[in-house]
C-alpha cells in the first residue's frame, strides 16, 4: 500500500505527541513509579523516623508506691517521724512496712536513702550520701529499717533537711523526697509554730535542685500542723496526703 507524504507527516506528529506528554506530564509517571512515597520521604529529614523510641526506657521515671500514692523518680528519699505518738499507735510498725516494701521495688537504676527523726537523726547510710540501689545496699536498708524503735520528739526540720542533702548528693535526674508524720515540730523545747515556719524557709533554701516534696500526714493532723504539710508540698512541686484509717 502506497503511503502518501500527507499521511507520512501524520504519522511523525502523532509520535511527537505521544512523546512530548510523557514529557509534560510528570506527575502521571511519578505515581506509576510511586514518585508519590519518594517526594513524601524529601519532605521530611534524611533521618526521619529513626531512633523513634530509643532511650525511652533509660529516660523513664521509676514508678514508685508508698502510702497508696504513685510518685515517678529515679531517687526517692524519705523521711518518717519516729516520735512516741507514731510509735504508740503503730504508725511507725505501718511506715516501716511501707518502707521495706518500696525498697524492695527499686529497680537497681535507682538511689535512695531513708532518715527516721525524733530529737535525732537516724539515717540510712550513714555517710550521708544517696546509695544506688543495688542488691546489697537493698538488703541492708531492710535490715537497718527493722532496728529502727520509737524515740521523743519531733525534730522535722532536721529529718527533712536530711533527706534532702541525701537527694543533692544523688546523681539521679528525677529526684522525690516524702515526708511521713502528723506534721508536729515540738523539737528541743522550741515554739512549735516558729519551728514549722522556720523548716518551710530552710527546707526551700537548701532545696536548690528543686526535688519534689510530698507529705503524707497520719495520726490526728491538727489545723497549724497541716497548714504547714500542705505548704511544705506546695511549694515543693509535691502533693500532700492524708491518711485515714
Amino acid at each position: 500500500m502506497r503511503v502518501s507524504f500527507y499521511q507520512l507527516a501524520f504519522l511523525g506528529a502523532l509520535s511527537w505527541a505521544v512523546g512530548a506528554s510523557s514529557w509534560l506530564t510528570p506527575s502521571l509517571h511519578a505515581q506509576e513509579l510511586g514518585g508519590s512515597f519518594v517526594k513524601a520521604n524529601l519532605d521530611l529529614p534524611f533521618d526521619a523516623g529513626a531512633g523513634e523510641g530509643e532511650g525511652e526506657d533509660e529516660d523513664a521515671p521509676e514508678i514508685i508506691q508508698f502510702y497508696g500514692q504513685t510518685f515517678e523518680g529515679d531517687g526517692t528519699f524519705v523521711a518518717i517521724d519516729r516520735s512516741g505518738s507514731m510509735q504508740n499507735s503503730g504508725e511507725l510498725d505501718i511506715a516501716k512496712r511501707e518502707v521495706t516494701r518500696m525498697i524492695t521495688e527499686f529497680s537497681d537504676k535507682a538511689y535512695f536513702g531513708i532518715v527516721f527523726f525524733d530529737k535525732q537523726i537516724l539515717k540510712y547510710p550513714t555517710s550521708g550520701r544517696a546509695a544506688k540501689a543495688n542488691p546489697s545496699m537493698k538488703a541492708g536498708a531492710i535490715s537497718w529499717v527493722q532496728t529502727v524503735a520509737g524515740g521523743v520528739g519531733s525534730c522535722c526540720q532536721e529529718g527533712l533537711i536530711a533527706a534532702l542533702t541525701f537527694a543533692n548528693s544523688a546523681p539521679a535526674k528525677r529526684k522525690v523526697v516524702v515526708y511521713v508524720g502528723d506534721g508536729g515540730g515540738t523539737c528541743k523545747g522550741q515554739n512549735e509554730q516558729t519551728y514549722l515556719t522556720a523548716t518551710l524557709a530552710a527546707f526551700k533554701g537548701a532545696n536548690f535542685q528543686r526535688a519534689q516534696c510530698n507529705a503524707i500526714g497520719v495520726l490526728e493532723v491538727g489545723a497549724s500542723q497541716e497548714r504547714f504539710l500542705r505548704s511544705l508540698a506546695s511549694s515543693n512541686s509535691g502533693s500532700y496526703t492524708k491518711v485515714t484509717r
